[in-house]
């Protein structure tokens, strides 16, 4: 039990490890590993790494479907890879445009819905965050008549919370304006996430709305004191702490019109998160308060329900996708549902006008992630048919 919870712990617990941990002489500190000493601690991990390692090797089984399919996508490409960030960065997306055995001819240039697959990042497993890793899901959804795209996005520890919404940013605005050319539909634009990158896709969303909202509703209040000769309210000139720190990132890159948002299992309290991952034993193993944080003001600042919680009184939903589909399992463990709850309710309280909750009473975490993995004839769960029908049917 101490191997496993040791090994993990050097492996993944190093890096911008607690400050506690650093008490003493610092030159000796650095050389002194992070490493749990209580029972409960290791019995914790220990628990952790063994239902992780056993998640994974219950999707081995797809893995000789995928490199298959990964093969044939080499010899016969039906995508095209792009550099979407320049001149900020090389980073690439692949496009899968529309088969045309799907598309009426009269629509094959312009009239297929948009998918884009944000790719999540499962740590240790880096390589879940490739966006080749989608392969399956993309050419399924693309036999189906839609326009794929599937954009690399950075993650911790390559960088933070901040990068990731900026890279995500310059996809999006890349699909906004180029899409049509690759069969797409720009006005029907609508992105999927899983895990982290839902949580992504949220922040993105919600915050250029809060932010928005708030600096129409700042002026508005200062014309309205302005035309009743009144002197504005110091909370109109001096914003708050909270509303100093808040921003839109890379405010110069436009997002285009979003028609619908997926999101699958995803984070969307990132307090709540941690404080989960803490009773799990794993959060110093975990990358999402670090991705997010690591204070605690920053993981408020890019949490979707503490924005909107925040700005409620003052946000204007049309500056948010008109529709948003939530999936998520009542075995899920390491997000409960309770945060898909709280984000639906909260989107319904603003003035959204659809926001749908899918819950499926038996399917943990891993059983959502597997749907991007699965491809025919192989099915990923007993709800993959019907995850895919739902899909389907809200972007119809």
């Amino acid at each position: 039990m101490y191997g496993i919870a040791w090994t993990s712990y050097i492996l993944l617990a190093q890096k911008d490890r607690p400050s506690y941990t650093m008490l003493g002489v610092p030159s000796l500190t650095k050389y002194i590993p992070f490493l749990p000493v209580t029972p409960q601690r290791c019995f914790k991990v220990t628990k952790a790494v063994l239902g992780y390692i056993w998640s994974c090797c219950s999707i081995m089984n797809m893995a000789k479907n995928w490199f298959l399919l990964y093969k044939q996508h080499k010899a016969r490409p039906g995508s095209e890879s792009i550099i979407y960030s320049m001149p900020f960065s090389r980073k690439q997306l692949d496009v899968y445009p529309p088969t045309s055995s799907t598309v009426d001819a009269s629509d094959v240039r312009r009239n297929a819905p948009v998918l884009v697959l944000v790719p999540d990042a499962i740590v240790p497993v880096t390589l879940t965050s490739h966006r080749k890793m989608y392969l399956p899901l993309a050419t399924r959804m693309q036999q189906l008549g839609y326009c794929v795209v599937v954009p690399q996005i950075t993650y911790y520890p390559a960088d933070q919370i901040r990068q990731s919404v900026i890279d995500l940013r310059l996809a999006l605005s890349w699909v906004g304006a180029h899409i049509f050319h690759y069969a797409g539909d720009p006005s029907r634009i609508y992105v999927m996430g899983h895990g982290l990158s839902a949580e992504l896709v949220a922040l993105t969303l919600v915050q250029e709305a809060v932010v928005l909202s708030q600096t129409i509703k700042k002026h508005r209040d200062i014309d309205d004191a302005t035309n009743h000769d009144l002197t504005p309210k110091s909370n109109i000139i001096e914003p708050e702490t909270f509303n100093k720190h808040l921003e839109i990132y890379a405010p110069q890159v436009r997002l285009p019109n979003i028609a619908g948002v997926i999101l699958l299992a995803g984070h969307s309290d990132v307090i709540k998160s941690n404080l989960n991952e803490a009773d799990l034993g794993i959060e110093h193993l975990s990358s999402h308060r670090r991705w997010t944080g690591p204070q605690q003001f920053q993981c408020l600042l890019h949490s979707p329900t503490h924005l909107l919680m925040h700005s409620k009184a003052c946000l204007d939903p049309t500056f948010l996708p008109p529709k948003f589909l939530l999936i998520h399992g009542g075995l899920d463990k390491l997000v409960p549902i309770s945060q898909a709850i709280l984000l639906r309710s909260l989107l319904l309280e603003i003035g959204v006008k659809n926001a749908e909750l899918l819950a499926f009473r038996e399917m943990n975490h891993f059983d959502t992630f597997k749907l991007f993995l699965a491809s025919p004839p192989l099915a990923s769960s007993k709800y993959e048919i019907a995850i895919l029908k739902s899909i389907c049917s809200f972007v119809a």
